[in-house]
């Protein structure tokens, strides 16, 4: 049972669940024991969601041994069922020539395919080999705290220093602290309270503020992303901390923090800007702040003792935002989180080279492997499509909840995806993974077949000739070999 089961309840309702619901929990029960957890039922379990989707996380335990037969690795798919699908995407029109798809059983083994092993531009798949390193290299269960600490003590007129610290968190928000997201999980307004607090009771009414964003070093950007990111659309900067990623909205309402769907500009200044929010409530509060309109920027020192805290959510769900949300900038920071993890260089190459030797050492499949960066923004990564299936097979044989983040951040098709063109019939039994730039579109996952085997597939097709037409053509061809 996952450590999200542990941690929350399963209250919901009780009523039978419809045909498709049963469908989408036998499928993903079997998906789920794949890797050992149920964590991929709680998210089509939830109420008030896609009427496909309407059973709750009780109901499918109580169902697991009627729906969903043990997974058999052991078992996989005619190859010879997969050629009319190759030949029926070749044929597809706005493809072109340029693509590669591997289809990849159990055991490795690339059962069918087209140029599997040549490395390709892939775009936002990239980010399934930052979240297997991420998954196999930190503790996900952790969290990214940002910290006030009191450096000295007060003066006698009750004025003293404080430093508002960064550890990584960069979903913060202006408000309370927010459970019921992932993106606010941690509020300025929270850590205000706390830290009037305890600068009241050590006497403290003044304070100069600092803020330390010491956390990934001087260089905060991939060489190149400039191409793929003008005025920081698509990433912000690595930083210590920010507000809801630095996304300036100019007064525009965020309508769910938990879901991009809007791209506003953001700065270069995402730390100042968290420490100019700290100050301004804090005198709001009642404290004097000296520079609240310029904090300085410090690292912290061993003498300075912390007063207050507030937490992000754990990294897990940190992680499943970043997958279903595509976030460039959460990708890169996981990476930047692994390098320093892994004692790599505290840079961007440092955390492309942290992620490749994890997945190199993993036994994947690397030949042509070329990374840029860690999320797939910045232009000049080559993967191929052998190396993106075998990653997501890599998942299931981590055989560890430490992999349950990353299915559960992949799209459900039936429930994350209930456009795109899937017949109900495999409705929860695939995971993916899509990637879109201007010349690439790309697609991985992972399908629990209709005899409860398992297997793995990408797509990775650039330099078409209809960019629509090609997307459109990978989830045909998913959804096919979903079928099989």
């Amino acid at each position: 049972m996952s450590a999200w089961h542990r941690n929350h309840g399963t209250a919901g309702k009780t009523h039978a669940p419809s045909s498709a619901a049963v469908r989408i929990v036998a499928s993903a029960v079997a998906t789920a024991l794949v890797f050992g957890c149920f964590t991929a039922i709680h998210r089509y379990a939830r109420t008030g969601g896609d009427e496909r989707a309407d059973v709750t996380v009780r109901v499918a335990r109580q169902n697991v041994q009627l729906l969903a037969p043990d997974v058999d690795t052991s078992t996989s798919i005619d190859a010879a069922a997969v050629q009319p699908l190759l030949d029926a995407y070749a044929q597809s029109a706005g493809v072109g020539t340029t693509y590669s798809i591997a289809v990849m059983d159990a055991q490795g083994n690339v059962i069918a395919g087209h140029e599997p092993d040549t490395a390709r531009e892939p775009a936002s798949t990239t980010k399934t080999l930052t979240a297997f390193a991420a998954a196999s290299a930190l503790d996900l269960y952790s969290t990214l705290d940002t910290q006030v600490y009191v450096t000295g003590a007060a003066d006698a007129k009750g004025a003293a220093t404080i430093v508002l610290k960064g550890n990584g968190d960069v979903l913060l928000g202006t408000g309370a602290n927010d459970a019921s997201h992932i993106n606010g999980r941690a509020g300025i307004a929270t850590l205000v309270q706390r830290t009037v607090t305890a600068l009241a009771a050590q006497g403290i009414t003044s304070v100069t503020l600092e803020y330390d964003d010491s956390l990934f070093g001087s260089k905060r950007l991939p060489d190149g992303i400039e191409q793929t990111d003008e005025d920081y659309i698509y990433e912000m900067p690595a930083s210590s901390m920010a507000i809801d990623m630095d996304r300036q909205w100019g007064g525009v309402t965020n309508p769910d923090p938990d879901h991009i769907m809007n791209y506003p500009t953001k700065t270069d200044t995402p730390a100042l800007n968290v420490a100019t929010e700290f100050a301004s409530q804090l005198a709001a509060a009642g404290v004097t702040v000296s520079n609240a309109d310029a904090p300085a920027s410090v690292q912290t020192t061993g003498d300075a003792t912390m007063i207050a805290s507030v937490q992000s959510a754990p990294l897990w769900e940190v992680m499943r935002f970043m997958l279903k949300n595509s976030s460039n900038t959460l990708a890169e920071e996981f990476g930047r989180l692994v390098a320093i993890k892994t004692g790599a260089e505290n840079s961007p190459e440092g955390a492309v080279k942290a992620v490749t030797q994890i997945v190199q050492d993993a036994g994947i499949k690397t030949d042509g492997l070329s990374l840029r960066d860690c999320s797939g923004l910045t232009l000049g990564t080559r993967i191929s499509a052998t190396t993106l299936a075998d990653v997501q097979r890599h998942l299931v044989l981590l055989q560890q909840e430490d992999s349950a983040p990353v299915m559960e951040g992949e799209l459900l098709a039936g429930v994350d995806r209930p456009h795109a063109p899937y017949d109900h019939s495999i409705y929860g039994s695939m995971m993916t993974k899509t990637g879109t730039q201007d010349n690439v579109r790309s697609l991985c996952g992972t399908i629990v077949t209709k005899d409860g085997g398992v297997v793995f597939f990408a797509i990775v097709c650039v330099d078409m000739g209809d960019w629509s037409a090609a997307g459109a053509a990978n989830d045909v061809f998913a959804s096919g070999l979903a079928m099989l």
